[in-house]
């Protein structure tokens, strides 16, 4: 709903930069919307990432407890559809940056995006040896 209302609000200004009249051929109005819907989508893809930056950074302060983090950001996550993980289930969402062992520390979470399902930032472990982290599908 609110990337179409975000091309509804684009199309105008696209139609005019397309140098359309009245009424445009159909395929000048095409142009002009598919030009809104892609800059619309860009916006957000941008602005997804800047949120998930913002999120794993606070999520991996240590003076930052991670109730505070979930009660600032965890909405906003939500209403743009971005998913948190903070379960190592899928390997193509995370980076493993160091250590030796079976299990996993979580460092940063991975941000996925629920309408497309990419990853908008891979989250970060670190191998820990014997049951000190958690293994691959478990609960954080």
């Amino acid at each position: 709903m609110t990337v179409i209302k975000g091309v509804a609000a684009r199309v105008p200004e696209a139609l005019e930069a397309a140098g359309a009249e009245d009424v445009p051929p159909g395929g000048a109005l095409t142009a002009a919307i598919r030009r809104a819907v892609l800059d619309e989508f860009r916006t957000r893809a941008e602005f997804a990432g800047h949120l998930a930056e913002i999120d794993a950074l606070l999520w991996s302060r240590t003076g930052v407890s991670r109730e505070t983090v979930e009660g600032v950001l965890t909405r906003h996550l939500r209403e743009l559809r971005l998913l948190r993980v903070t379960v190592p289930e899928e390997s193509d969402r995370f980076v493993v940056t160091e250590g030796e062992g079976d299990a996993f520390e979580l460092l940063s979470p991975a941000y996925v995006d629920e309408l497309t399902g990419k990853v908008i930032l891979a989250g970060q472990l670190r191998r820990v040896a014997g049951s000190a982290g958690m293994h691959m599908g478990e609960e954080a």
